[in-house]
């Protein structure tokens, strides 16, 4: 069985370009969640159609800080993620795989983060789930 390796993620903005300053660099792998379900909706007789689908990632990182050498600005501390309950500002994640693997990236989302120590290390918990009419679009997987 293959698992994906990504080197960092990125922020996008909401037209899904590159945010400057917004990599997150050492993320743990074995960390990396990416779901895809559908949303289903009862019609009569008992018969279920596929109404939207969601696409959740979820990983965690070593760092607290963006940036390859974790000394930029504070992950927890940007406008696009949201570590307290607030609304953030509409964005996208981007996950870059190494090369072989696939990059993945989610359609606009809200974006949420907390830090977690349950690992005896203090990790920074990325959460960004899409809602979306296709399967294709909520989450998009291209090759690297």
């Amino acid at each position: 069985m293959a698992k994906l390796i990504f080197s960092h993620a990125s922020l996008l903005d909401s037209s899904g370009s590159a945010i400057s300053s917004t990599d997150i660099y050492g993320i743990v792998s074995d960390s990396v969640e990416i779901t895809l379900e559908p949303d289903t909706l009862n019609v009569e007789n008992n018969r279920e159609v596929y109404e939207s689908y969601t696409g959740r990632i979820m990983f965690r990182t070593i760092n607290t800080k963006f940036g390859a050498t974790d000394a930029g600005s504070a992950i927890l501390s940007d406008t696009r993620i949201s570590n307290d309950g607030g609304l953030p500002i509409v964005a996208r994640i981007h996950l870059h795989g190494k090369t072989g693997t696939h990059d993945i990236k989610t359609t606009n989302c809200y974006i949420m983060g907390h830090q977690a120590f349950d690992n005896g290390r203090l990790e920074t918990v990325i959460m960004a789930q899409a809602a979306e009419e296709t399967g294709n679009t909520a989450i998009v997987a291209s090759d690297v």
